[in-house]
């Protein structure tokens, strides 16, 4: 099993940085290797830090659960503008009971080896739900690791909006190929809070089942929006590298991020209250920065790409995107309607006075 935790955020800067500062920020480990891409949008990872770990585990039954090991974690820059940092780790059975020596574990980066009579889907749901300061913690150390970037010289420290870290923890199981039955694909699950007048955990859950063409393998794909931060995924999955899992839970932070974000600013724009132009200038950070990073699914490997599909027929993060996008461009039209009425109407006043002048001019 594989479990991790994204933190997203904005990068602390008043403006877009260029890839060398990127590079630069990014360059946390002694001789490691920065990696970038240009297409189809700017991006570059850090290296990977590697941290001991040896706590409990939680699990949803109460079962006792003890892991050793190491997580891994990077952090990376998308559009110069978006920092996240996520940290994973592959859960196994421990060969036995004790603890073995530190070499042991370093030798195996990236695997937390599991103690205790307990099983996947019982430490999945203990991972995604039930989480104590006591028990694994991977979004702490991605937290750490976000501070540690915004603690490096060559960014301001000044931001031109207002944006919530937010938290995607996930958890992804494999089924076996020669399982004897097999559920068909799950559309995605989201479940969506009601933030001003549901408390947190309340959900409204939207279901949707689909039949796959018989070449797809099995997915289920559960995302839920916990409370205005946190976010949690439930993948079980076919064959595929857990590498290119971790980097669909990025790609999916990243614009649920971009989502909440854009969304909580319009919320809070005074639209319909203020004049357009005013509204206008309000998000044009938005518009400078954020709205042309929304390229869902473009990271995203053939064989995880119904994950983001499912996620797009239900609830459907584009359509609500492109909602968003539809209300910033009415006030973009309105400001300029404003502007132009505003234009017209000085034109008339400078008319009136030039005809007066001329008037006084020639009873003179």
């Amino acid at each position: 099993m594989l479990v991790g935790e994204v933190r997203t955020t904005l990068l602390q800067n008043s403006h877009r940085v260029g890839a060398t500062t990127v590079a630069a920020l990014l360059d946390i480990v002694p001789g490691g290797r920065v990696r970038s891409a240009t297409r189809p949008v700017a991006h570059a990872f850090s290296p990977d830090v590697r941290v001991g770990v040896h706590c409990p585990l939680a699990t949803i039954s109460g079962t006792r659960a003890d892991g050793a090991g190491t997580a891994v974690a990077r952090a990376s820059v998308t559009g110069g503008t978006v920092l996240q940092a996520s940290t994973r780790a592959r859960l196994t059975r421990a060969a036995g009971e004790r603890r073995l020596p530190w070499s042991h574990y370093v030798a195996n980066p990236g695997i937390i080896e599991v103690a205790g009579r307990t099983d996947a889907d019982d430490l999945a749901a203990g991972f995604l739900t039930t989480q104590t300061r006591a028990s694994l913690d991977l979004g702490a150390v991605s937290s750490r690791l976000l501070s540690r970037v915004q603690r490096r010289p060559g960014i301001d420290r000044v931001t031109s909006l207002r944006a919530r870290r937010t938290q995607l923890r996930f958890a992804v199981t494999w089924r076996s190929s020669d399982s004897a039955v097999l559920p068909q694909l799950l559309g995605a699950q989201r479940r969506i809070s009601d933030f001003p007048s549901v408390p947190t955990g309340s959900a409204e859950s939207f279901h949707r089942n689909s039949e796959p063409a018989a070449s797809v393998s099995p997915v289920s794909v559960e995302f839920t929006i916990q409370d205005e931060t946190l976010r949690t995924l439930r993948l079980r999955l076919g064959r595929c590298d857990p590498s290119d899992v971790v980097a669909a839970c990025e790609d999916l932070a990243l614009h649920d991020w971009l989502l909440s974000t854009v969304e909580s600013l319009l919320d809070n724009s005074r639209i319909g209250v203020d004049s357009a132009q005013e509204v206008v200038r309000r998000f044009r950070p938005v518009i400078d920065h954020l709205l042309h990073l929304w390229m869902p699914g473009a990271r995203v490997t053939e064989e995880l790409a119904e994950v983001w599909a499912a996620l797009e027929r239900r609830p459907g993060f584009s359509r609500e995107w492109s909602s968003l996008v539809g209300r910033i461009r009415d006030q973009l039209a309105l400001a300029g309607l404003e502007s132009s009425s505003s234009l017209s109407a000085l034109a008339r006043v400078a008319g009136v006075c030039q005809a007066g002048a001329e008037e006084d001019s020639v009873g003179a």
